[in-house]
């Protein structure tokens, strides 16, 4: 079997070597508890402090703003129950169509606790409406809560805009930036937002490991009680991942983005190719504004999901869209906001990362148009 061309990068990562081996001695050799008062568990301390740094680095922050966490989940809904619990008289919150489960989820239950929550809609191209935003605010918002970019499009959002509105306004602003961490340069401090939550596993750290930049103490309320993280949130730190993140995030300050520029150039490469060989190809969300890796495509008449399989057994990894919804037999929530038409046009997600190669792009566009061309002679 020919090796595997994984290009499902949006939904997770490979470990890159250099943060694995970052990560290894604090399995065994280093295995102290950072909270212990002795040296054995001081100096795993000081490399928790360094990842912090590192991190905190990446998203141009204070590490002092920044508390660690099991995912760009628990950021997410921390985040929200922060801004609703600092705000206790306040029962409105706004969000999008598109944001990702984690949130969607947490404001269908809140709505069963009283709250009020507005969807924000998108339009055929996955673009928000400023004006439906501001249309939206009532003196009862509390929060306003949406992603920097999304998983399934890529689409790049107009975050420190969405901010300044909410500011004028006094509301709270959550930015989900699990997808836009190791594509595009964040600047938290540019943006102003309140929380920013991210992941590790997104850029080639391992999975069960993340981080929520606070602006505010004021406006955080923990959602695990305990005293680490500066008593933002309890248990035990989990130091070989913290120490893999970090370095992933050191390795990605070093490179300044440049395989970002390599990958946008095999992306739109990758896009040339597909239409150049496939007639009448799709591609989903706003071209001109998105990360640099991700390209969601359409071929007219083929169904996304089985496509995917038949790739499969080519040993060939996409996806249909956001793999925390690949169990639920339902479409896509994004692509339902965007009013696309699924029948026709049903698209399988490609999303490359800097382990991506030229080789493995032209293997998947010389298997993709043979499939296709199968596909089409048997539907005739």
């Amino acid at each position: 079997m020919n090796k595997p061309i994984y290009l499902d990068n949006n939904a997770t990562t490979k470990i890159d070597d250099e943060v694995l081996n970052a990560m290894l001695p604090y399995f065994k050799e280093q295995y102290g508890n950072p909270s212990s008062i002795y040296s054995f568990g001081c100096k795993i301390k000081q490399e928790l402090k360094n990842a912090r740094a590192s991190v905190a680095q990446l998203l141009n922050t204070n590490p002092d703003n920044l508390i660690f966490t099991s995912s760009g989940s628990e950021g997410n809904v921390t985040s929200i129950m922060s801004a609703i619990k600092t705000n206790p008289n306040k029962k409105h919150i706004i969000t999008t169509k598109i944001e990702h489960a984690s949130i969607l989820e947490t404001m269908k239950h809140l709505e069963t606790q009283g709250y009020n929550v507005t969807y924000l809609s998108v339009d055929n191209l996955g673009r928000l409406d400023l004006d439906e935003l501001k249309n939206s605010i009532t003196s009862d918002t509390c929060l306003i809560s949406v992603m920097m970019v999304n998983n399934e499009l890529g689409n790049i959002y107009p975050i420190k805009e969405i901010t300044k509105i909410a500011h004028q306004n006094s509301i709270l602003v959550h930015c989900d930036g699990v997808q836009a961490l190791g594509k595009i340069k964040i600047d938290v401090e540019e943006l102003d937002v309140d929380y920013f939550s991210i992941s590790g596993h997104k850029i080639n750290a391992p999975k069960g490991i993340g981080a929520l930049y606070i602006k505010n103490n004021d406006f955080f309320s923990p959602l695990i009680f305990g005293h680490q993280e500066n008593n933002r949130r309890g248990g035990t730190e989990n130091v070989p991942y913290i120490v893999g993140f970090g370095k992933a995030a050191e390795l990605i300050i070093n490179d300044n983005y440049n395989k970002e520029k390599e990958i946008q150039k095999l992306r739109d490469y990758m896009e040339q190719k597909i239409r150049s060989n496939i007639e009448n190809v799709f591609i989903y969300g706003d071209i001109d504004n998105r990360v640099p890796g991700t390209s969601s495509i359409a071929i007219e008449g083929i169904k996304g999901d089985e496509l995917m399989i038949v790739l499969e057994s080519y040993n060939i990894f996409v996806s249909t869209g956001s793999a925390c919804n690949s169990e639920i037999a339902l479409p896509s929530h994004v692509l339902v906001a965007c009013n696309a038409d699924l029948e026709k046009y049903s698209p399988i997600r490609i999303s490359l990362d800097k382990n991506t190669t030229k080789e493995d792009i032209d293997t998947f566009i010389n298997c993709l148009t043979d499939l296709i061309k199968m596909l089409r002679k048997r539907g005739k």
